[in-house]
């Protein structure tokens, strides 16, 4: 994906405190604690801190209001603004009103290849279904399940698609052993399912690996948009970036043990497409399982 047509400018490294806290943290030079990232961390980041706020603020405008609205909100999107973004290893300006079409253009670049072999697609760990919604909108016959561990955006959901029997959002712990939205599907149903930043939050992706397991007779592909973390030693930005992923306790295994399977095709990887937060990037994933004869 190229975003340099939706910036205004380079960035140099050097200028990266200036868009963020994070190199002052990273060089100890301003304060960190490293969380534990398990089911109550997120519980406190998302459901009551993150989650609550979107569902006050949907509740206080509720009937005038979109998901792109909630999104707008849930992000801090100034117009008047620009931030800092990552595309392929460089920095650049861009105004802040072009953050959720990035976002919306490397979901459809990755999925639009995808589309044509599934009837259902299912997000797991989808907050309140932002991008079912985007997806919802180009590809209205197919039928569009989340999974979210938040209650507070299973509510949000509830209310942003109380009239759209085709999208649906309820509770799953992707620490669990089965997965709602998945059981849903039957058998013989033709499954995509993705995550975009769900993944990080676990501190080891085993379980839910084993879980999505058991669903392999009816998945076509499984989407990653996640942070992969492979790393280039001599690349400074590269080498900050590792360093977040280790005091933020994200993710770290998903592609390591992706490659030890051999029950699984990988079909694409893609590295740092979109870094809405340039130290913590969007890359993708795309695998299916592979068939046994």
């Amino acid at each position: 994906m190229d975003l340099a047509a939706l910036t205004t400018r380079v960035v140099p490294l050097a200028e990266l405190s200036q868009w963020s806290p994070w190199p002052s943290r990273l060089l100890g030079l301003s304060e960190w604690q490293t969380p534990h990232r398990d089911t109550e961390k997120v519980d406190n980041e998302y459901d009551k801190d993150k989650y609550a706020r979107c569902l006050a603020f949907l509740k206080e405008h509720e009937g005038a209001v979109t998901p792109k609205d909630v999104r707008a909100f849930e992000l801090h999107i100034d117009p008047l603004k620009s931030t800092c973004v990552s595309n392929k290893g460089v920095l650049y300006e861009m105004p802040q009103n072009k953050i959720m079409l990035t976002n919306a253009n490397l979901l459809q670049e990755t999925m639009d290849p995808l589309m044509k072999e599934a009837n259902i697609v299912v997000e797991l760990g989808c907050g309140y279904g932002y991008p079912l919604w985007i997806l919802r909108q180009n590809f209205p016959k197919k039928k569009f399940i989340g999974g979210e561990l938040s209650k507070n955006a299973v509510e949000i959901a509830r209310i942003l698609y109380a009239d759209d029997p085709m999208i649906t959002v309820e509770h799953c712990n992707l620490y669990d052993h089965s997965y709602g939205p998945l059981e849903q599907c039957p058998r013989d149903a033709k499954v995509i399912v993705f995550t975009r930043h769900a993944i990080e939050q676990l501190p080891s992706a085993a379980v839910f690996l084993k879980t999505l397991t058991q669903y392999f007779d009816r998945l076509v592909a499984v989407v990653h948009l996640e942070v992969i973390p492979e790393y280039d030693e001599h690349s400074l930005l590269d080498l900050m970036r590792q360093r977040y992923m280790i005091m933020n306790d994200y993710n770290h295994d998903l592609l390591k043990l992706l490659r030890e399977r051999n029950d699984i095709e990988t079909m694409k990887i893609s590295y740092d497409e979109v870094g809405q937060n340039p130290l913590n990037p969007t890359s993708v994933i795309v695998w299916k399982p592979r068939r046994t004869s």
